[in-house]
């Protein structure tokens, strides 16, 4: 079973939690709290069988007074006390995971913390509120309409409620916002904590803030501001973000027509690692580098703010690759990311893009990042795949240490999770086959030889070999035996362990006989179809045009015959394959043929 979700992996997610929920069994005295703890723990990290002392306390002191409503409230630790021990006589408890007696004894420190907060409506989340709320109150909540009527007798003040503790606790559910499954970026090198301390210095935004803090000296009127732009060297609406991102960081401060230097101002600018950091954080906060483009790019969000949208999408579009990203490639990130439809063209992506490259200008003052054309081949190919038509911009973007330092900060604030290499290396197999797809080779290799070395190849090999046998995921399977290529004879010998599983038989006997050396394994029929199975249903999952083009290197008829083949399996997973060539296969004889084998699978 696999319990590790990366991705968002919302369908795959809900089929391993009802297998879950079905093992473990249903509780009535708890309805929903293996749901709720499932999703938490998918929204929080994607592992669902990794549990630390803080996530059960976090679940009893925060997830469960927010969102469940229960009969008997010290069912809910009993209950957990009993997951705990599922997952350990199941063999699913994940490394990374506290020693069972200590996920015991932390339950029980946080019992009491969890039967205050189940009394303390303060503690509640927005619908529990509602839901006890309208019960106390009388209402029937299966009868149509009777919630809402509830919700119009209070608005118009025949119903009292507790109005102030109503705001705080819906402005709390607004700040925590809503649950979304975990996301993990690619793992990366990132610089240490004192990065801004030995970089910041020589950045043009240190000496840019001392230059203003200079020239305001004692003092000056608004009126003179027109001098400022030619004092710092730039044009208006840099001096402006300038002037704006000082005050922002209390350099300066605004004293009715006045501008003047702030008490910190001269202790600040002496840190400049402290200065830069501040800058950084303050980044997000100016929307004046929008411009004239704030209307229309705000409205693509209908409304909302754009600017922190155009910034997470520019960090995660430069972050997660170590060489250099073409601006047009940017570009059109950003313009997805505001409107997810793709339909931003024409003037509304050229605003796009003036916002974009304002926003690096002021990266590259602050030293995050460099710029420079290319010609590259390999680069020119990018930018013209990403190239709306026309002339294309061959301008490319590296990230500098600072970048990837601030970056890796500032996407871990957002909600990504972004893992060290240092991190990835410490965690279980089932971790780092499915994190390190999508990364630099180089960030691969580092990783992969780190991981088997801090273990051992033949405690890898049996790790690896063990992941194989508990999980049927395509994925995982080809990621484990990739990885299982870099544990040498250690692995040949897990290997060989596994030709007659039932799970894994036929991808270790073929795993076995294309190695260099390889083994003599009988293969035995279907093998070789269920081993490609695998690589169609992980190629059609990431990439659809990927996958339709390699299968169209085939005949027409080749390509028939594979798609009665895959039905013939039976295989579970047939459908996804059958899926993606049914509804996009060009060749309307190839797209056919697929429905009636999808037909045949599914009766």
């Amino acid at each position: 079973m696999r319990t590790v979700f990366l991705h968002g992996d919302v369908d795959r997610f809900a089929a391993t939690a009802a297998e879950l929920s079905e093992r473990f069994g249903a509780r009535a005295e708890v309805p929903g709290l293996v749901d709720t703890l499932l999703r938490d723990k998918c929204a929080r990290d994607g592992l669902l069988a990794r549990w630390t002392t803080t996530d059960v306390t976090r679940l009893l002191t925060e997830v469960v007074p927010r969102h469940l409503v229960l009969p008997r409230w010290s069912a809910v630790p009993e209950l957990l006390h009993d997951w705990v021990d599922f997952l350990a006589a199941e063999r699913l408890l994940m490394s990374g995971s506290a020693p069972v007696p200590a996920l015991h004894a932390a339950i029980d420190r946080a019992a009491p913390e969890y039967l205050a907060a189940m009394a303390d409506p303060a503690e509640w989340g927005p619908e529990k509120f509602w839901s006890l709320a309208a019960r106390e109150h009388g209402v029937d909540l299966g009868s149509d309409g009777a919630f809402a009527r509830f919700v119009e007798s209070v608005d118009d003040g025949v119903v009292d409620l507790d109005r102030d503790l109503l705001r705080a606790i819906e402005e709390r559910a607004e700040r925590e916002g809503l649950p979304v499954p975990a996301y993990w970026l690619p793992p990366m090198r990132v610089p240490d904590e004192s990065t801004p301390d030995t970089e910041a210095a020589r950045t043009g935004i240190v000496a840019r803030m001392a230059e203003l803090h200079g020239w305001i000296g004692a003092g000056r009127g608004k009126d003179e501001f027109g001098d400022l732009a030619g004092a710092l060297g730039c044009d208006l609406p840099a001096m402006r973000l300038t002037l704006e991102w000082a005050v922002r960081v209390h350099l300066v401060r605004v004293v009715g027509d006045r501008v003047v230097r702030s008490a910190i101002s001269g202790a600040l600018l002496a840190e400049p690692g402290v200065l830069w950091t501040r800058l950084w954080q303050m980044f997000v906060l100016l929307d004046e580098v929008l411009d004239a483009e704030a209307e229309v790019l705000d409205g693509l969000l209908g409304g909302e703010d754009a600017f922190p949208e155009v910034v997470q999408a520019m960090l995660s579009a430069l972050y997660t690759d170590t060489e250099a990203v073409p601006l047009e490639q940017v570009v059109s990130l950003v313009a997805h990311a505001l409107a997810e439809d793709g339909a931003v063209e024409g003037e509304t992506r050229a605003a796009v893009a003036r916002v974009v490259v304002r926003v690096l200008d002021q990266w590259e003052l602050m030293g995050m990042l460099r710029r420079h054309a290319t010609e590259l081949p390999e680069l020119l190919e990018r930018i013209e795949a990403f190239a709306p038509g026309g002339e294309a911009d061959h301008t490319v973007i590296e990230l500098m240490p600072l970048g990837v330092w601030a970056a890796h900060g500032a996407l871990r604030e957002f909600g990504f999770i972004a893992p060290t290499l240092d991190e990835v290396v410490e965690s279980p197999a089932e971790v780092v086959v499915l994190a390190l797809p999508g990364s630099p080779p180089d960030v691969v290799e580092e990783v992969v030889a780190a991981w088997v070395g801090s273990r051992g190849r033949a405690a890898a090999s049996l790790e690896l070999a063990e992941l194989l046998r508990r999980v049927d995921d395509p994925e995982v399977r080809l990621g484990a035996l990739w990885l299982l290529e870099h544990t040498g004879d250690e692995g040949v010998a897990a290997v060989l362990d596994l030709r007659e599983d039932p799970v894994c038989g036929p991808a270790a006997r073929m795993w076995l006989r294309v190695r260099p050396n390889g083994q003599e394994v009988e293969l035995r029929d279907g093998d070789e179809l269920v081993v490609a199975l695998d690589t169609m249903v992980v190629t059609a999952r990431e990439d659809t045009a990927a996958f339709l083009a390699d299968f169209r290197t085939h005949t027409t008829p080749d390509q028939l015959a594979v798609l009665d083949e895959i039905t013939r399996t039976g295989d579970a997973r047939a459908d996804l394959v059958l899926g993606v060539v049914a509804a996009e296969h060009p060749d309307e004889r190839v797209s056919k043929a697929a429905k009636r084998c999808l037909n045949r699978l599914n009766t």
